[in-house]
């Protein structure tokens, strides 16, 4: 795997990502073109040196990036990877899932497994507090996307924006919800990994990732959600795949 020295390269990778999955109609670009607008959103922030550590958070930032690209490419060359990226990759052959189903079902394993994993390996042992306020001033600089990310479904599903136009644009306060409440998840998940001996940091971490896998199948099959009304979203939703890719590589940061 590929060692990446800047944000940039890591833009560029989720590009061939992206480009893979438009070229095999897989709805796993889906999750990798809203991590794409993140990304632009951290490297930005960044940037504007918004961070109490710009470098640090770069670090991160690579980091966390490489779990996602280890777990892609494992999951190709159909190698073991993590069970909830696993079960995020294998939802793209679902055709029932809803576009935003597979998004959060990558920012679930994403956020909830890989940023406390990615957090706690850049730091020092036991020393992990320094991260806290770059570590949740990212929620503010990602939230700032999702209303964008919002509207951009809206060109693929019309009751979207429906929706939207309804709420005022509170209806993409769900998404905003997943993240924070993941990114609260991730750092408690984070404090306990740095404060552990490496020799069990593995089984924690195969715990944390149960956790979110279990998650993955409660956003894929909820009880609390009528099969009937998301079968009607469905129908709703363009079936031309490389083109909800499109749409959505577009949303503007």
């Amino acid at each position: 795997m590929k060692n990446f020295t800047s944000i940039e390269q890591v833009l560029g990778k989720l590009d061939e990502i992206i480009d893979d999955c438009r070229k095999k109609q897989s709805p796993n670009g889906y999750f990798a073109c809203t991590y794409r607008s993140m990304t632009i959103a951290v490297l930005k922030g960044v940037q504007r040196k918004e961070f109490e550590d710009p470098a640090r958070m770069v670090r991160l930032d690579l980091a966390f990036a490489g779990r996602y690209f280890e777990a892609y490419e494992q999951y190709k060359k159909r190698l073991k990877c993590s069970n909830s990226w696993h079960t995020a990759f294998e939802a793209a052959k679902d055709p029932r899932l809803l576009i935003m189903q597979h998004i959060v079902l990558g920012i679930n394993a994403h956020i909830n497994l890989d940023l406390g994993v990615a957090a706690a390996s850049i730091m020092p042992y036991r020393k992990i507090n320094p991260l806290k306020n770059d570590f949740n001033k990212i929620n503010t600089v990602i939230a700032s996307i999702n209303q964008k990310v919002q509207e951009s479904l809206s060109e693929i599903c019309y009751p979207v924006e429906v929706l939207d136009k309804l709420s005022q644009g509170n209806d993409n306060r769900m998404l905003d919800f997943a993240i924070s409440k993941a990114r609260q998840t991730s750092w408690a998940a984070a404090t306990v990994l740095s404060n552990s001996s490496s020799f069990i940091r593995p089984t924690l971490v195969r715990i944390v990732d149960h956790a979110a896998a279990q998650i993955a199948t409660n956003i894929i099959t909820s009880p609390r959600t009528p099969k009937h009304i998301l079968a009607k979203l469905k129908a709703c939703e363009s079936s031309n795949v490389a083109r909800n890719i499109d749409v959505l590589y577009a949303t503007p940061v």
